[in-house]
C-alpha cells in the first residue's frame, strides 16, 4: 500500500505543477484560459510524443489529422466563450473528436490515450464529474477536494492533502485510471492550424500573401486598427521585432481591421503607415473576413504562428500594460520558435 500511495502521490506532483492550458503569454485584463476538458482532448490527439507513444501506425496518423481537420478551428473559434456558453457545442466536438480516435486507435490504445488524457487534465480533473463517478467520490469528498484546488496558495497544492481525502481503494483506482506516468512536457501546446488568410481589400508594403506560402517560416500575425491608441503602443515592438530577426525566419502581418468610419478609408490607412514608419506588410481587412475567421475581439491582439502553420501563443491587449513584460515575453517566444526545426 505504501508504494501505492507513493506513485499516486508522485503522478499528482507531476500533475498539478502543470500549468494551464492557456495562452503561453497573459496580460491582465485580457488574460486567456482555454477551459478542459475537451481542448486537453484535441491537444493531445494532435501531438507528435502522444502519437509516439500510442505507436501509431501512418496510416492511423492519417485519420488522427483528419479528424483534427475537421474540429480544429470550430474548437478555436470558441476559445474566448465562457463555457457556459459554448458548452453544448464543445461537446458536440469532443465527440466528434472522440469517435474518430474509438475508431482509429485499437482497444489497448484507446485506454493508454485515455489515461495520457487524465495526466493532462491535471488537479481539475479530480472535481469533473466523470473522474468523480469512477472513483465514487462521495460529496464530502468532491467539496474537500474542490476547496484545496480553489484554496491553493499561489497555485501550489499539497497532494499529500489531496491523497489524504481518498480512501485505499480509490487510491488504487485513481493510480490504475493515470496508468504509467507519461512525460507532459513533450507535448507541444497547440492553439490550431492558423486560419489562412480571407478576402483583403488591398495589401500595403508586399504582394498579396497567403499563410500557406510562408509554411516553413515562423508568423506574427498583429490585429489593429490606425485609431487605436492600445494598438499605436504596441506597433513600435513589431517593428523592432520586424528588424531584429531576419526575414528568411520571420514574417510579420498587421491585419488592419476597421472601427471607425476613418480607418475604412484606404488613403488614410497607407498615409498613417508611412507616418509611423511601417516596414513590414498590411492587409487591409476591409469587411473584417479576417477577423471572423480568427473570432478575434480585441483590438489589438497579436498571435505567433510556428513554421507549421500552428498557433502557438497570443495575447490580448498592450504588451506592456501597466509596466507589464509582454514584449519580452513574445519576443523570446518568437525567438524559440525560430529555434525549432
Amino acid at each position: 500500500m505504501l508504494q501505492l500511495v507513493k506513485f499516486v502521490i508522485g503522478l499528482f506532483l507531476v500533475l498539478f505543477s502543470l500549468p494551464a492550458i492557456a495562452a503561453d503569454a497573459q496580460a491582465p485584463p485580457e488574460a486567456v484560459e482555454i477551459p478542459t476538458p475537451q481542448y486537453v482532448r484535441l491537444m493531445m490527439a494532435r501531438d507528435d510524443a502522444v502519437q509516439e507513444e500510442l505507436k501509431l501506425s501512418p496510416a492511423q496518423r492519417m485519420k488522427v489529422e483528419a479528424a483534427i481537420v475537421e474540429v480544429d478551428q470550430p474548437f478555436w473559434r470558441l476559445r474566448d466563450v465562457p463555457p457556459a456558453k459554448s458548452a453544448q457545442e464543445l461537446q458536440a466536438l469532443e465527440g466528434t473528436l472522440r469517435q474518430y480516435m474509438d475508431q482509429t486507435l485499437s482497444a489497448e490504445q484507446r485506454v493508454r490515450f485515455e489515461q495520457l488524457v487524465l495526466q493532462a487534465r491535471g488537479a481539475k480533473a479530480l472535481t469533473a464529474s466523470d473522474l468523480r463517478q469512477q472513483l465514487g467520490l462521495s460529496g464530502a469528498q468532491s467539496q474537500s477536494i474542490a476547496d484545496l484546488i480553489a484554496t491553493a496558495d499561489g497555485g501550489t497544492l499539497s497532494t499529500q492533502k489531496v491523497i489524504a481525502v481518498l480512501k485505499p481503494d480509490q487510491h488504487s483506482k485513481l493510480a490504475e485510471l493515470f496508468g504509467p506516468r507519461f512525460d507532459l512536457s513533450k507535448v507541444t501546446r497547440v492553439g490550431c492550424f492558423a486560419p489562412e488568410m480571407r478576402t483583403v481589400e488591398a495589401w500595403i508594403n508586399t504582394a498579396p500573401l497567403s499563410l500557406q506560402s510562408l509554411r516553413g517560416k515562423v508568423v506574427v500575425v498583429h490585429f489593429w486598427a490606425f485609431g487605436c491608441i492600445n494598438c499605436i503602443r504596441n506597433l513600435p515592438h513589431y517593428q523592432a521585432w520586424h528588424e531584429k530577426f531576419p526575414d528568411k525566419d520571420l514574417t510579420i502581418i498587421g491585419i488592419h481591421t476597421p472601427e471607425t468610419a476613418a480607418e475604412r478609408d484606404l488613403d488614410k490607412l497607407r498615409a498613417n503607415i508611412i507616418e509611423r514608419g511601417i516596414k513590414y506588410p498590411v492587409a487591409f481587412d476591409l469587411t473584417g473576413e479576417n477577423w471572423k475567421a480568427w473570432a478575434n475581439n480585441l483590438w489589438p491582439s497579436v498571435y505567433l504562428i510556428d513554421r507549421q502553420g500552428q498557433v502557438r501563443s497570443w495575447w490580448y491587449g498592450e504588451l506592456n500594460w501597466q509596466g507589464g513584460t509582454g514584449e519580452a515575453q513574445m519576443r523570446e517566444r518568437i525567438a524559440t520558435l525560430i529555434a525549432e526545426r
